[in-house]
């Protein structure tokens, strides 16, 4: 029986500016280090993903910024329902962006924390690409150039 070979995806998210920045530098002072992010959404297919192979491509926008991926990383490990106390999520709450440390699980914002994620080898592009040249894993369409949702799985782009 021929088994079907199935193609892995890349994600996109937006992040906040600063946080980037921050992440950024932190994974070029150290690069084995990953830096995690939360996410008010359940990036429950990217748990799967990740936990059944290699990093998956990590496409990033800035919150407020020019409808353009300006950040590429290696989405390395997702957390859907964290919970203090937790082993796994003490550890990725231990590597998140010194601004955040305080953040914990956004109890204190009347929010609930609901993914984590771990990336590393975060860098800003050279030259940024239109939000809209990504294609949706979901149905080949382009993903919208206003797309606001917290992920969206995508195809892998060409390395550059």
């Amino acid at each position: 029986m021929e088994r079907i070979k199935r193609e892995r995806f890349a994600v996109f998210t937006r992040n906040h500016p600063n946080y980037l920045v921050e992440a950024e530098e932190l994974c070029a002072a150290d690069p084995k280090r990953f830096v995690t992010f939360r996410a008010s959404t359940l990036w429950a297919s990217a748990e799967r993903e990740v936990s059944d192979g290699p990093p998956l491509a990590l496409y990033i926008a800035a919150v407020g910024g020019p409808g353009t991926v300006e950040y590429v990383a290696e989405l390395c490990e997702v957390q859907t329902h964290p919970h203090r106390g937790d082993p796994k999520t003490e550890r990725l709450l231990a590597a998140v962006t010194p601004s955040t440390a305080d953040e914990g699980l956004w109890e204190k914002y009347d929010k609930r924390v609901r993914t984590l994620y771990a990336i590393r080898h975060c860098r800003r592009l050279a030259t940024a690409f239109p939000i809209s040249t990504l294609i949706k894993a979901s149905d080949g369409t382009p993903l919208d150039s206003e797309y606001r949702y917290s992920y969206a799985r995508v195809m892998p782009k060409a390395a550059s």
